[in-house]
């Protein structure tokens, strides 16, 4: 037998490459189904019905499942079986070598035609039933791996003759493409043309996946129309959360089945893995985009809004309930057509351990949040995975006309130092979440390390908490989210947001260091008022600093908009 391991490499390039959402949105979709559809039905080209590839027609549309009960170790007429898909990955076993390589050839073809651009790695391994399948398919990926690290880039022909560029990539253009809806048109290339053509598909996958009740709709068309305040700046959040240690997951498996009697059993295990982050995916997604139009409608009716939908926070007074009369921030959805409004939420990448969204700014570290608690639990209750699955999460937020492309960059340079932060401590206390964020009031110059040694960085130290904890922090207590939130939420009563002026003082207050802060105590009359940070024995209260960290800056930068999905809003 051969086993055949492949993988699409270099999504987020593929994906972000464009400054364009509707090109980000059909990129997505040629992602998904280059690993997933495409790999499956180049399978049943290869083998015609010998194979453990169900077809089924739904919505006028095919949809693919496994077949557990055909097994290629005890049926001699089946030419291939599709261990598993997902996550952008797929393994299946061929009888003959000769499957094997039309299998190749034929995904690789549609690879090329229908997705221009996109990076598919394969990798072959041979294999007898008599060895372990854990260990072949281990050994199948490192050596995809390598052919990766071995792969010759190739140059692009950048035309010949008088051609034009395309205006995302700078390649040769094919077409002058027009948009109706906004009335222009621009010249694309092959590679923005398919990923513009399969916007479409994308939304209707979207649908299924996470149908909205009548009046709804998602944005797939502009940033514009995810919702900001009239009058003022627009600011998008750019969300990338991944999975923890998911690739471990897997060894885990691997090594649970490593006999060769238990390969059946891996395969299994691995395939009812698979389903199960898929399921726990879609459902957390669904729940959290419920969560948001419950507040949507919730806020819509205390408004007694009669020309549109809107979300809104309010700020407290100084005993600590809601004043209605203070709203800090308002979001009004933008308008569709007379009856539907545009969600200021759109998912981009989905469906597996990983979820790259878009949404309005102020809504980013809350929808990040609900997403990520939603997550572990679906993957906690769910049989074939066992256990939660944590998650670390980058939060970029820009300017809505800020270049997409570098504000996802950011997005994943902050999830990478959320990951960084939890190998850091992980080994004291149960695992957990973890997220990073960066406000971005101008542009995004330099790497994350360079922009926060830039602006976070003074003589007292880190002016920071960032990154944190999703939950409790046993560790560094201050360094989780949980506190920043009651912090936010202190500096979000009237006793501060009816004075601008001392919040502005209190900040550069904090940059001084020590000696300034108590000053400012001091010269404010503030006594005991500062926001106690839930340790007694910390100083922050005080000097608003603990050792090298400072307890109050990264409140105080998400206080005028940041809203959260714990209020209760009453009518």
């Amino acid at each position: 037998m051969e086993l055949v391991v492949g993988k699409v490499s270099q999504i987020q390039r593929y994906v972000f490459s464009s400054n364009r959402l509707r090109e980000n949105v059909g990129a997505s979709y040629l992602v998904l189904q280059a690993a997933d559809n495409w790999a499956l039905e180049a399978v049943i080209e290869t083998t015609r019905h010998n194979n453990n590839i169900v077809q089924k027609i739904q919505n006028n549309e095919n949809v693919y499942e496994l077949d557990d009960s055909k097994q290629i170790e005890s049926d001699s007429s089946m030419e291939a079986e599709v261990l598993y898909t997902g996550g952008g990955n797929f393994v299946a076993l061929f009888r003959k070598s000769e499957g094997a390589n039309q299998f190749i050839r034929n995904l690789s073809r549609r690879a090329l035609t229908d997705a221009p651009g996109l990076q598919l790695a394969v990798a072959r391994y041979m294999f007898d039933w008599g060895e372990s399948l854990s260990r072949a398919v281990s050994a199948a990926f490192e050596r995809l791996e390598a052919n990766k690290r071995g792969w010759i880039h190739g140059a692009p022909l950048l035309g010949l003759g008088v051609t034009a560029a395309c205006s995302s990539t700078g390649l040769p253009a094919v077409k002058d493409y027009f948009i109706e809806d906004k009335g222009e048109s621009f010249l694309v290339g092959a590679e923005a043309l398919a990923k513009l053509e399969n916007v479409f598909r994308a939304r209707e996958r979207l649908g299924k996946i996470v149908p909205l009740p009548s009046g709804y709709a998602y944005p797939v068309e502009d940033l514009d129309f995810l919702g900001r305040t009239q009058g003022e700046h627009s600011y998008i959040a750019v969300v990338h959360i991944d999975g923890n240690e998911m690739g471990q997951r897997k060894k885990d498996i691997g090594a649970r089945y490593d006999d060769p009697a238990q390969n059946r059993e891996y395969i299994t295990a691995m395939r009812n893995f698979a389903r199960g982050i898929k399921k726990a995916a879609d459902l957390a997604l669904k729940k959290t985009i419920e969560r948001l139009i419950e507040r949507i409608e919730k806020d819509t009716e205390c408004e007694k809004e009669k020309n549109g939908k809107v979300i809104v926070h309010h700020g407290k007074d100084n005993e600590g309930n809601t004043d209605y009369s203070s709203p800090i921030a308002r979001i009004e959805l933008a308008r569709k057509d007379d009856i539907t409004y545009y969600l200021p939420i759109l998912p981009i990448i989905y469906g597996g351990d990983d979820l790259t969204f878009v949404c309005d700014g102020r809504l980013g570290l809350s929808l990040a949040e609900t997403y990520i608690c939603a997550f572990e639990k679906e993957t906690e209750e769910n049989g074939a995975i066992n256990k939660k699955i944590t998650s670390s999460a980058g939060v970029a937020m820009v300017k809505s006309h800020y270049p997409f492309a570098q504000a996802y960059r950011m997005a994943e340079m902050l999830c990478q130092s959320a990951k960084n932060y939890r190998r850091k401590i992980k080994e004291y206390f149960a695992d957990s979440s973890y997220l990073d964020w960066h406000f971005a009031l101008s542009g995004l110059s330099g790497t994350l390390e360079e922009i926060r040694r830039r602006e976070f960085r003074v003589r007292e130290g880190s002016l920071t908490l960032r990154p944190v904890s999703l939950g409790e922090n046993s560790y560094q207590p201050y360094k989780s989210w949980p506190i920043i939130k009651k912090t936010i939420d202190a500096f979000q009563q009237e006793k501060w947001l009816q004075r601008r002026n001392k919040m502005k003082a209190f900040r550069e207050a904090l940059r001084g260091g020590r000696e300034e802060v108590k000053q400012f105590i001091l010269k404010y009359g503030i006594g005991e008022e500062l926001p106690t940070i839930d340790e007694p024995n910390f100083e922050f209260s005080k000097t608003g600093w603990y050792g090298e960290y400072c307890g109050y800056f990264d409140a105080l930068e998400l206080a005028d908009w940041f809203i959260p999905f714990e209020e209760e809003v009453v009518s």
